[in-house]
């Protein structure tokens, strides 16, 4: 029934070929439509899987916090100069990206007038802890003021404007003790008021960092910030620092880098990648065609069915504002690689009917191949579809876009091809090369040799499968972009931070989350003193620390009159001018005022939100708080997880190695559903197509022992799969049902093996050729993930290959169909 129906939609289809030409033709040009409205996905956040509670909160960390947003401006000094020498362009810069319409925010490392350093200075008696505080207190009693103002004499044995403004700001001290509290830069919590700015100790490089004004995945935001910042360049270079205003300095080196920067040179990848990969499979596939089968037809219609399904399932995606992943721009390669089996296929058996004579009824003879070409598409489709059970978000969109491409690439196949077949016959279809009788005969005659030697080395390649390295971490999948590399390299030179530990809390009161996480701080401080913390509660204690602290300042019963009383007796004591320490003396009152309070949107008002926001963020009715670790050992994570766990109120310790860690948990459960589930698919249409056990398990038979044997060859040659490479295993079973399907199919309709081997040999070795050469681009791409498919795809095909047209021939010999 299903012969038959396939054999009239051919006939209609050589029928009607200005039909099914027109139809073509229109469907190609509204996807162009389509798929010039496709946009690609650089987010990181699509590389990570939807479920496990330390993933998801990886994913709010990332969303809400993390570095993602943040334009990094690294400015370098040549050869032997200190960066400090071209501390006028870095400030032309500065005030070119402040007044830059895409720049919301610059850090430059310094005090300047963005941020009210006086609201923060007349309150940070509340930021300081149980010995600051004391230590604070101390030093506003008469005997403090005396030895703090004699210290602070010391400082202006070196001359300079910023050290005379600090004292004549902070005469007792004050503000180096909230910089101990508040902590270093590693930590997160510089409040930028150095007096250079972020330099690395060799004093070569300085870095300001930037906050745009969108986030760096609007791809067209990023473009434009991307031109807007060498604009800058352009103008602030056509200034030439001087030395000692005579000399022009050698010019500085100026980089970017941070998400937006990532976003733009991914994207320019994603897109590169995309042509590269699909142009270069056809440019290897096409020349291969033409040398084997000597048709310039079938090098123009191979690609067809391939490119318009793929041209389909984009226009589509591209109408419905689907983005394209990285992952997706190997999609093109794969295509061609399974795609144009089916048109050699249905080629090769219409060359055979003219040989044979039995070109009357051409939409007959067509049906078997047609039957068996569709089997090998569903098959290999039902294998990706498998990958969309599987919770990688990367790999659940190639699997849909592979599998919806392939069910489409095989209607078009049957439709497509006998309408474009040519009507006169074909001078090839006399060629001996279109059957290998000599290879099949020697199988048969060699079918035991043949079958042991198989076993034998199933047995080796199993054994040394076992030893198959897995790394399933994120790592393998990071960018490699130039800005990526350059963002780490920013990082590990400033002290930035990067693989943190993130204690992330969130709930709809603030309070309540800032006092718990007050108590797992003071619960670290006891049990892991050595621990490096950053919590918000040093930048926003609760209204309940800040009551208690209040009560301290109250308890020690300073008056703001005493303290300039004292404060002038210890000016002139040590010998400072009159007026000296004025802005501090009008601060005094501020200063000791019991009734002031930090709050979250007090440092917001006053220009300290991007600092607030690396550890506070309020979405919509929701608070969510980040709390940074940075454990020196696993031992030390351990009881860090161990504490949180014990102090809950709602917190997750998460970060980059414990998400890591959950997808090496979830790997084997992920891989076994993902494979189930299209073997599954792949079993059913197989018993569905046969009707019965035996054909159906030859069918299956080649792919079995494919899969093994590359397992075993990967291991020995010491390759260590990623995720990618291991789900793209996966689709190796489609490809090697195929090759099964169309053996042990015309097997059947033969009657006998050896002639279906001598038959379809040629097509098996093409398609083979085809599906390497195609995947085979994939080896030299430069996103390592789509890399290392290409590496396993090259050897797993070769062994299904190898075990299609050896071994399968070898155990049908002499068996009746």
């Amino acid at each position: 029934m299903f012969r038959q129906l396939i054999a009239r939609v051919v006939l209609a289809a050589r029928q009607r070929r200005t039909a099914v030409i027109a139809t073509t033709a229109l469907v190609a040009l509204v996807s162009v439509e389509g798929v010039r409205r496709l946009s690609f996905d650089t987010d990181v956040l699509s590389l990570l899987p939807r479920s496990g509670r330390v993933t998801a909160a990886f994913r709010d960390y990332l969303a809400h916090f993390g570095s993602l947003d943040q334009l990094y401006v690294v400015f370098t000094a040549p050869g032997d100069r200190g960066i400090d020498e071209y501390r006028d362009q870095i400030e032309d810069w500065i005030a070119e990206l402040r007044h830059a319409a895409e720049i919301a925010r610059v850090d430059a490392g310094l005090a300047d007038d963005t941020r009210d350093f006086d609201w923060l200075a007349e309150r940070q008696l509340l930021l300081l802890g149980d010995s600051a505080l004391g230590e604070a207190l101390a030093r506003l009693q008469p005997d403090g003021i005396a030895r703090a103002v004699g210290e602070t004499r010391e400082l202006l044995t070196v001359p300079s404007a910023d050290v005379v403004d600090l004292v004549r700001q902070d005469p007792l001290g004050l503000l180096s003790l909230l910089r101990e509290t508040l902590g270093s830069t590693q930590v997160g919590l510089n409040i930028g008021g150095g007096r250079d700015g972020y330099v690395t100790p060799d004093g070569r490089r300085r870095l300001v960092m930037a906050r745009p004004a969108k986030p760096p995945y609007d791809t067209e935001f990023s473009r434009a910030l991307d031109g807007r910042l060498r604009e800058i360049a352009a103008r602030v270079s056509a200034d030439p620092a001087v030395e000692d205003g005579a000399d022009v300095l050698p010019p500085m080196h100026v980089d970017f880098a941070g998400g937006h920067r990532v976003a733009v040179e991914t994207e320019a990848v994603v897109k590169r990648e995309s042509i590269v990969n699909g142009v270069g499979s056809l440019a290897l596939i096409l020349p291969l065609l033409f040398l084997v089968f000597r048709s310039g037809w079938l090098v123009l219609v191979g690609p067809l069915p391939a490119a318009l399904s793929l041209l389909v399932v984009l226009g589509v995606l591209g109408f419905a504002g689907t983005r394209l992943s990285a992952a997706g721009t190997g999609a093109a390669a794969m295509l061609f690689g399974l795609g144009i089996d089916g048109v050699v296929l249905l080629y090769v058996a219409y060359l055979l009917l003219y040989r044979d004579g039995d070109r009357a009824d051409t939409s007959e003879g067509l049906a078997g191949p047609t039957t068996s070409m569709l089997i090998g598409m569903w098959t290999t489709a039902a294998t990706f579809y498998g990958l969309a059970f599987v919770d990688f978000p990367p790999m659940q969109q190639l699997g849909l876009l592979i599998g919806h491409s392939m069910l489409i690439c095989s209607v078009l196949t049957m439709i497509l091809v006998p309408a474009l077949l040519p009507r006169r016959p074909p001078a090839a279809a006399q060629r001996p090369s279109l059957t290998m009788p000599v290879f099949a005969g020697w199988i048969r005659t060699h079918r035991s040799a043949v079958a042991i030697a198989a076993a034998l080395v199933t047995v080796v390649l199993g054994a040394a499968s076992l030893r198959l390295r897995i790394d399933p971490t994120l790592d393998r999948l990071r960018s490699v972009t130039d800005a990526a590399r350059l963002e780490i390299e920013t990082a590990n030179a400033f002290g930035l931070p990067t693989d943190v530990y993130v204690v992330l809390a969130q709930g709809p009161a603030l309070e309540a989350l800032l006092a718990n996480t007050e108590h797992l701080v003071a619960r670290l401080d006891v049990e892991l003193p050595d621990l490096a913390v950053a919590a918000p509660t040093r930048l926003l204690p609760s209204l309940s620390t800040q009551t208690e602290r209040t009560a301290r300042i109250q308890a020690a019963g300073l008056s703001s009159d005493a303290v300039r009383t004292f404060l002038e007796r210890a000016r002139i004591d040590a010998g400072f001018r009159e007026d000296s320490f004025a802005p501090f003396a009008a601060r005094v009152d501020r200063l000791l005022d019991i009734n002031q309070r930090l709050t979250y949107d007090g440092y917001v008002e006053h220009g300290f939100g991007d600092l607030m926001q690396r550890f506070v963020v309020r979405d919509g009715a929701r608070w969510l708080l980040a709390t940074y670790a940075f454990p020196r050992s696993a031992e030390q994570a351990a009881r860090l997880q161990a504490i949180i766990s014990d102090v809950g109120g709602g917190q997750t310790l998460t970060g980059l190695p414990l998400v890591n860690q959950e997808l090496a948990r979830g790997f084997v459960r992920q891989f076994v559903t993902g494979l189930g589930i299209g073997a599954a698919f792949v079993i059913l249409l197989i018993v569905v197509a046969f009707r019965k056990v035996r054909p159906s398990v030859f069918a299956l038979l080649p792919t079995v022992l494919g899969l093994i044997w590359t397992a075993g060859l990967l291991a020995l040659a010491g390759v260590e799969l990623d995720l990618f490479a291991v789900f793209g295993v996966m689709t190796l079973l489609g490809i090697g049902v195929d090759y099964g399907v169309h053996l042990v199919h015309r097997w059947s309709e033969r009657g006998d093996a050896t002639q279906a081997t001598a038959e379809l040999a040629p097509v098996i070795l093409a398609a083979g050729a085809i599906t390497i050469l195609g995947y085979g681009t994939l080896g030299a791409s430069s996103y390592p993930p789509l890399r290392s498919i290409g590496v396993v795809s090259l050897v797993g095909v070769a062994a299904l290959v190898a075990a299609a047209l050896v071994v399968l021939p070898a155990l049908l010999a002499d068996r009746p169909s």
